[in-house]
Formats: structure tokens, C-alpha cells, sequence
């Protein structure tokens, strides 16, 4: 099997990352771990020092300051020394085959870049209930209409997709020719999906996996991440990274997606965020609120 190189960008999850690095290093198809600190704040940097000095499989890039995602793949992606890179996560856990499966599936397939399913998972749920609880989700595993993917969707065979799980392998040789964005910024929305678009515009065919899987922890209070920002500013960022999104890939998304007018879609895409956000602001002061209510009956 060719070897693979894991790509994790990293910021102010040291707990992940320590748990991550140890797991990518079990496989046997992964000959290198590269680690991008991208602006930390905890101990990310003296545990990866540490951990080099242990590992030569490990590698590192210290952007010193928050330079966001794109750049902190693609910084990671040119360091890369194997024929394949995966673009991992410090938040991710994998099945015990799964870069045998995707690379198998790969040779099969003829994917240029491929994903496997991808399952949000909390922390203390198992595997196996994560994945039965993602198994009831039923439609397409692509939202024509939202231009979103269903990451955790189970099928039953591999399939063309124009949209992917964010944890993709490819060869290295792909990941440089297309290159992440690095003009998505703050929280990067959209960057996994503009690489993908880009790829499939270039020629690359992509394909979805579902006998890979894959799962992102759903990490309580999270204050880290290269995704993390403030509430608004995440909103902000969010609806000016979907608009440059829109514009850049519109002949592909007239093509293939079904979006009716993209103008409209924009802002239809900025109301229906910012009533999310403004639901994971107001729930939570709810939910304090009726504990405090109830504690005061409790106690009178």
C-alpha cells in the first residue's frame, strides 16, 4: 500500500491533539504525521515539540499567528512527503480499516479524491450508536437545494459526488495542483466544499465511501479550533465566505445544483443563518433560566 501523509491543522485543542496524533500513527499506511500549529494559545507547541523528538513520523509548521485553515492545509499539504495526503482533523477518530478501505476503494473506483462517511459523534456516545443513530437519516447524500452534504449518510455502495465529507485522501499530486482557498477567512466557511468544486472543475472525479467511516467529536463549550470565533463574527464570516463561494463556482452550481436564482438564494442563505445563530445564542440563556426557576421552587 502507498504511504500516506495526515495533515492536521491545530488550534487551541491540545486535549484532541493528544489523543489524535497517537491514533493516526496506528495505521500502518501512515508514514507521516504533519502537524500546522496555526496560532495557539495552550501547550499545543511544547507537546509537539516533545512529541517530534519521540516520533520521527512527526512533523510540524508553527504559522506563529492565526493564519486560518486554507493556509494552514496547504502549508501542510507542501511538506508532504508521501504519495497520498489525507486531510485530517484533531477532533477525528477512524474505523480500524479505514485508509485500507479507502485506498482499496480508491484503486477501484478511480477516485481522484475520496471520503469516507463521516459521523458528528458526542463525546461520550460509542460508535456504535453514533452510527445507528445517523443510520435513520434518508434522502440524498447531496442537498441540491442547500449545496450541503450529508457527511454521516449511509449507503450502500460508493458514488460520485460532487461534494464530499471534509476528511478526504488523495494523491498529494491533486492536493497541490488545486489548492484550498486561502481567501476564506476567519471561520473558512466553505473551503472544504470550494476545494471540492474546484477539483471536480479541474477534471478530478470524487467519490463518497460508505464502507469508511470516520467520526468528529461534538466537543462540549469548544473555545478551540482554527473554526473558532465569536458568534458574530462567525455570522459575518460565514455569509461573505458563502457569497465569494456562490460567485466563484457559479457556472458549476447552475449546472448542478438547484438553487433557482443565486441572488435569492444568497439571502434566503443569510436569514436562515442568522436565526440559527441567534438560536445557539437565546436556547442556552432559556435552558439557564428554567434551571433557575426550578431550583428556586425546588428550594422554597
Amino acid at each position: 500500500m502507498p504511504g500516506i501523509s495526515v495533515v492536521i491543522p491545530t488550534k487551541d485543542r491540545l486535549r484532541c491533539l493528544q489523543r489524535a496524533v497517537p491514533m493516526f500513527l496506528e495505521f500502518d499506511e501512515v508514514e507521516e504525521v504533519i502537524i500546522v500549529i496555526d496560532g495557539c494559545s495552550d501547550s499545543t507547541l511544547e507537546y509537539v515539540k516533545a512529541a517530534v523528538t519521540k516520533d520521527k513520523r512527526i512533523k510540524y509548521a508553527d504559522n506563529i499567528v492565526n493564519r486560518g485553515l486554507p493556509y494552514s492545509r496547504n502549508k501542510g499539504i507542501e511538506l508532504a512527503e508521501c504519495e497520498y495526503v489525507f486531510t485530517g482533523e484533531d477532533d477525528l477518530e477512524l474505523s480500524s480499516d479505514f485508509f485500507v478501505t479507502l485506498l482499496s476503494h480508491m484503486q477501484k473506483t478511480g477516485a481522484d479524491i475520496i471520503s469516507g462517511r463521516n459521523i458528528f459523534k458526542f463525546e461520550k456516545e460509542s460508535a456504535a450508536a453514533a452510527i445507528r443513530r445517523t443510520d435513520s437519516i434518508k434522502g440524498d447524500a447531496v442537498d441540491r437545494q442547500a449545496i450541503m452534504v450529508q457527511t454521516g449518510i449511509g449507503v450502500n455502495e460508493d458514488q460520485d459526488q460532487t461534494l464530499l465529507p471534509a476528511p478526504m485522501l488523495g494523491s498529494t499530486a491533486v492536493f497541490r495542483k488545486v489548492k484550498f482557498d486561502e481567501s476564506y477567512l476567519v471561520n473558512a466557511w466553505r473551503e472544504e466544499s470550494d476545494f471540492q468544486l474546484s477539483a471536480r472543475e479541474s477534471g478530478c472525479k470524487l467519490v463518497f465511501c460508505p464502507h469508511a467511516i470516520s467520526f468528529n467529536l461534538m466537543i462540549e463549550n469548544d473555545r478551540g479550533g482554527v473554526h473558532y470565533s465569536g458568534k458574530a463574527k462567525k455570522l459575518v464570516w460565514t455569509v461573505k465566505n458563502n457569497w465569494r463561494f456562490i460567485r466563484k463556482h457559479r457556472m458549476l452550481i447552475v449546472r448542478e445544483f438547484d438553487i433557482g436564482n443565486q441572488y435569492v438564494y444568497i439571502a434566503k442563505f443569510a436569514v436562515r443563518r442568522t436565526a440559527h445563530e441567534i438560536i445557539l445564542i437565546i436556547l442556552p440563556m432559556l435552558i439557564n433560566a428554567k434551571r433557575k426557576v426550578l431550583a428556586t421552587i425546588h428550594n422554597s
